[in-house]
């Protein structure tokens, strides 16, 4: 490989603080305000324009469920309850109860349907009021080490290349890219889940009862769109004629710079695809306008940092209780599957269910484990899946936790890595408070801040 020769070059300090978190999602913005409201001086850096990741850059516009799978308990509080909360008292967050058995059993986990363009500015309010210094349309690119502890982060930005200095730093890239520089132990599943392209689309509903109608119409013109996958869609609070989309089905590791700017390409590619088959093949398809696209592709699956414990298909579905548990989460393993349409749900009830996403074709029920006389209805996420020995002011957060597939198809779910982040602000702060590195933590007054702060840890 050819290589040019960088110049060594000092570097301005942009900000001294105690902790710095690396990514903006709502995971990563969990982290910083968690942190912040103990009393820590915080900055978050977010390459995008706005907070929330995901949620808001993909413009994905459901969060699950907050309680176990009785729907009796509530699992999960924190920032996730917050942030929903916010939005329902400016009507833009709508609740919805479960959906009847077959074929809807994917669908009985409770959720919320958020406006995620007013999640922006919530979370830009929820910052500035943590006293979170914010750094927008700004990279990580690299840790400063001195004397062999990472001590500061270099940034890129209009302003130029800098660093942040800290005492503590949690990476919340959603890749591990922190932890990956530092040079910690990595993974990558077999089989990536796809990624997916969100696009806003007018007049859906038009054309359309359900979004089974729609489902339907792509599957009898897949090979005229060139997709296996048919995808979802969901309403948007306060936009009754527009729809989230999520139909593209991208096969790319979106961890490598080159396949991520081919799989922003390919999704929307395949998005114009389905709207033309929609608007050859539907009465009144003509009228459908497409409005938005994600300003980041929807990413499932990259790489995995190798910590304390790896968490297992295992732990999460016989709901395997954690000493140093500190998520609670309802989620089954949901994989979406490269080789055909759809995703395979294994419930905690042990039943396993093959959905293609059209209801005219059977659903395919079977049973991953034999019947029990009771069942688990939450499982739980360690904090030692979170952090390494050898790395004693770094905190992992977000999708990027050690988890292997079968336990990271339920971890990837936003409510559960909101509460990831929580977490690792917690922690960063406990580090700090007890001068003790983030392994060393008192675990027990971890929890209890974590509760205090609104967490639910039983």
């Amino acid at each position: 490989m050819n290589t040019i020769y960088e110049p060594a070059r000092n570097i301005p300090v942009a900000d001294e603080v105690d902790v710095c978190v690396l990514g903006g999602s709502c995971t990563g913005v969990s982290a910083a305000l968690r942190a912040a409201r103990l009393g820590a001086r915080v900055a978050v850096v977010e390459q995008q324009n706005c907070f929330g990741g995901g949620a808001t850059s993909g413009m994905v516009c459901i969060w699950h469920s907050l309680y176990d799978t009785s729907f009796k308990k509530q699992i999960i509080g924190g920032t996730t309850q917050e942030i929903i909360e916010r939005l329902k008292r400016r009507k833009h967050a709508i609740f919805e109860r479960p959906r009847p058995e077959p074929p809807y059993r994917m669908n009985t986990t409770m959720t919320y349907w958020l406006n995620t363009e007013e999640l922006k500015i919530e979370l830009d309010e929820m910052v500035l009021e943590a006293g979170v210094i914010p750094y927008l349309h700004t990279f990580y690119a690299a840790p400063v080490i001195e004397d062999g502890k990472l001590t500061a982060a270099i940034i890129e930005n209009k302003s130029g290349r800098q660093a942040i200095k800290a005492k503590i730093f949690i990476d919340a890239t959603a890749d591990g890219d922190l932890m990956i520089h530092l040079g910690a132990e990595s993974y990558s599943n077999d089989n990536l889940q796809p990624a997916t392209t969100g696009a806003r689309v007018y007049g859906l509903n038009r054309i359309v009862d359900r979004f089974w109608d729609v489902n339907q119409l792509i599957k009898d013109h897949r090979d005229e769109c060139g997709m296996r996958d048919i995808g979802w869609n969901a309403f948007i609070p306060g936009t009754p004629e527009v729809r989230f989309w999520a139909k593209s089905t991208v096969d790319k590791d979106c961890s490598d710079g080159g396949q991520l700017t081919e799989a922003e390409m390919e999704g929307r590619r395949q998005v114009r695809k389905m709207m033309d088959v929609i608007r050859k093949h539907a009465d009144g398809g003509g009228d459908i306008t497409l409005l938005a696209l994600g300003s980041h592709i929807g990413i499932r699956e990259t790489r995995q940092i190798v910590c304390r414990y790896k968490l297992t298909f295992d732990d999460i579905v016989n709901g395997r209780e954690f000493d140093d548990a500190i998520a609670y989460c309802a989620y089954p393993p949901d994989i979406h599957h490269l080789d055909k349409p759809g995703a395979t749900y294994y419930y905690l009830d042990g039943v396993k269910h093959y959905s293609c996403g059209v209801p005219t074709d059977e659903p395919e029920y079977s049973r991953w484990r034999d019947e029990t006389p009771d069942d688990p209805t939450y499982w739980q996420i360690p904090y030692r899946s979170m952090t390494r020995a050898d790395m004693p002011n770094a905190i992992v957060c977000g999708r990027a936790i050690d988890a292997e597939k079968g336990a990271f198809a339920a971890v990837r779910c936003m409510v559960s890595l909101n509460q990831t982040g929580e977490a690792a602000g917690v922690a960063a702060y406990e580090a700090l408070d007890s001068s003790r590195g983030v392994c060393d933590i008192d675990i027990p007054a971890t929890r209890k801040k974590m509760r205090d702060g609104g967490s639910i840890i039983p």
